[in-house]
C-alpha cells in the first residue's frame, strides 16, 4: 500500500477548543486557531473548502470520530481525490442524515395534493350545479312563453331572475378560470416537490438508489416480512477501480460507473432495487428471490460486465466486478444481513476477483 509522509504541519493535534466554563474570548481564539490548521491543510491536499468538508475534517483533526479519521487516514494514503461524491460519502456515513426534512416534503406534497384534488372536485360540482339551474330556468321560460298573455308579469319576473343567473354564471366563470390557474399552480408545486423526494433518494451520478433510502427501504421490509420474507442481496464492487482513474482520470473512473450502474439497473427491473452503495460499490436488494436465482442474476451481471467493451481514444479499458451475496435468515438484523453480503463479497475479492461468492 501506498505510504503518506506526514509533515509536522499535517499532523492532527489533540488539544480541543475549550469548552464548558470557559469565557467567550477564549472558545473565539482557540476556533480561529484550529482554523489556521484546518485551511492549509485542506489547500495543500487540494480539498475544496465547503461546509461539509470543513465539517468533516474539523473533527477529523480532533479526533472526535474514530471511525471517521481511520477512513480519512485510509483515503490520504492511497492518494484519494477528495471529490464531491467521497465527501457526500464520508458525510453519509458518519453523520445523521435530517431524514425530517424528506419526511416533511413528502407530507408537504401529498397534502397539496389532496388540496389539488378537492379544488377540482369542489369547482366541478359548483359549476355543474350553476348550469343545471340555468338550463332549469330556460325551460321554465320556455314554458311560460307558451302561457297566457293575461300571465305576462310572470314572465318579465322569471325573465329578470333568468338574467341574474346568466350574471351570477359569469361571475362564477371568472371564479373558475381563477380556481383553475390555482389548482394548476397547486399541481405544478406538487410535482416540483415530488421531484425534489426523489432527487433526495437518487444518487446524482448513477442515477440509482442512494444508501439512505436503501437503509429505510430495508427497515420498512423487514418490519413488514415477518420471519418467512424470502429476500436476498447481492453487493457488487469494480475490480482495480483506483487503477482505472488513476490511469484514464476521473472523468473515465465516473463513466465506468455508470455504465456498470445502467448494467445492474437494466438487470433490476421493475421488481428488485439497485443501489449505489458507495464509492464504486453497487447492491442489489432481491424480494421474493431465492438462493439460486440470485446467483444466476449475479452471474449473469458479472459477465456483462466483463464482456462490455470499453475502450478509450481506441485503447481498450479492461472492466470486471466482484459480487457477494446472500439471503436472508431468520432474526437477521438489517446489519446482519448487509455484513453478511459484503464478506461474501471478500471472499470473492481474496479468490482472484471478477467472481461471484455466497454465504
Amino acid at each position: 500500500m501506498p505510504q503518506i509522509l506526514i509533515e509536522e504541519s499535517d499532523k492532527k493535534p489533540t488539544d480541543k477548543p475549550p469548552v464548558g466554563n470557559q469565557d467567550f474570548d477564549n472558545l473565539v481564539e482557540a476556533t480561529y486557531e484550529m482554523a489556521k490548521k484546518i485551511l492549509p491543510f485542506l489547500a495543500r491536499r487540494k480539498i475544496p473548502l465547503t461546509p461539509d468538508n470543513y465539517r468533516i475534517f474539523y473533527d477529523y483533526f480532533l479526533l472526535l470520530k474514530p471511525d471517521l479519521g481511520k477512513k480519512i487516514d485510509d483515503l490520504l494514503a492511497n492518494n484519494c481525490r477528495f471529490s464531491p461524491d467521497i465527501s457526500e460519502e464520508l458525510f453519509r456515513d458518519f453523520y445523521q442524515p435530517e431524514e425530517f426534512q424528506f419526511a416533511s416534503v413528502e407530507k408537504v406534497s401529498e397534502r397539496l395534493s389532496h388540496i389539488s384534488e378537492a379544488i377540482h372536485k369542489n369547482l366541478g360540482a359548483t359549476l355543474d350545479d350553476t348550469f343545471r339551474f340555468r338550463d332549469i330556468l330556460t325551460e321554465t321560460v320556455n314554458q311560460i312563453n307558451l302561457a297566457q298573455p293575461g300571465e305576462q308579469n310572470l314572465k318579465l319576473l322569471v325573465d329578470n331572475l333568468l338574467d341574474e343567473t346568466v350574471s351570477a354564471l359569469s361571475s362564477q366563470s371568472d371564479l373558475a378560470s381563477h380556481m383553475e390557474k390555482t389548482r394548476q399552480l397547486i399541481a405544478s408545486l406538487t410535482s416540483e416537490l415530488k421531484d425534489q423526494a426523489r432527487l433526495a433518494n437518487i444518487d446524482e451520478l448513477t442515477q440509482l438508489f442512494n444508501r439512505r433510502y436503501f437503509g429505510r427501504r430495508l427497515s420498512h421490509i423487514l418490519a413488514e416480512g415477518g420471519d418467512d420474507l424470502v429476500l436476498s442481496v447481492i453487493i457488487f464492487d469494480l475490480d482495480r477501480f483506483k487503477a482505472i482513474n488513476d490511469t484514464w482520470g476521473h472523468n473515465i473512473g465516473d463513466k465506468v460507473l455508470a455504465l456498470c450502474a445502467k448494467i445492474i439497473k437494466s438487470n433490476a427491473g421493475e421488481n428488485y432495487m439497485a443501489v449505489r452503495f458507495g464509492g464504486e460499490e453497487f447492491l442489489l436488494l432481491c424480494p421474493g428471490l431465492g438462493r439460486e436465482e440470485t446467483l444466476a442474476l449475479a452471474e449473469t451481471i458479472r459477465g456483462q460486465v466483463e464482456s462490455t467493451a470499453i475502450t478509450f481514444r481506441g485503447k481498450p479499458i479492461k472492466v470486471s466486478i466482484s459480487c457477494g451475496l446472500t439471503q436472508r435468515q431468520p432474526g437477521d438484523s438489517e446489519e446482519d444481513f448487509v455484513a453478511r453480503a459484503d464478506q461474501a463479497l471478500y471472499l470473492a475479492k481474496e479468490a482472484g476477483r471478477n467472481q461471484v461468492r455466497v454465504l
